[in-house]
């Protein structure tokens, strides 16, 4: 079902993204590639944390946003081009892509991370 706010898409994909990360352990699973590229959205925004000693530590963060606003301009003006979308919003599909992003992969790892502290885990 699609969201009506920022805070619902990032709850729903969260959620997604410590579910895959239980299947993945459950069943011994080995993730493709493209199920393991959103996995280093999560580093790259702790990364840019330590930009506050050298710029460097942003350029991933900032490429991942170029890329997302991009893609998202570009997806919203092949796909709806009937909505006639001002370039002033079409921006904002990136920004969805990039809260979904940030979202599963913080879900993925959190899981990945509580694992050996739950009750039964093994």
């Amino acid at each position: 079902y699609p969201r009506a706010t920022a805070g619902g898409l990032f709850r729903q994909y969260f959620g997604y993204g410590g579910g895959r990360a239980r299947n993945i352990l459950k069943h011994r699973m080995r993730p493709r590639l493209r199920q393991m590229a959103p996995l280093a959205i999560l580093p790259v925004v702790l990364l840019a944390v330590l930009s506050i000693w050298h710029w460097a530590f942003l350029v991933p963060l900032l490429l991942w946003g170029v890329l997302c606003i991009g893609l998202g301009v570009h997806a919203a003006r092949k796909y709806y081009p009937e909505y006639d979308m001002p370039m002033s919003l079409s921006p904002l599909v990136g920004w969805a892509a990039m809260i979904m992003h940030f979202a599963w992969s913080s879900g993925f790892w959190l899981h990945l991370i509580q694992r050996p502290f739950r009750k039964g885990a093994a």
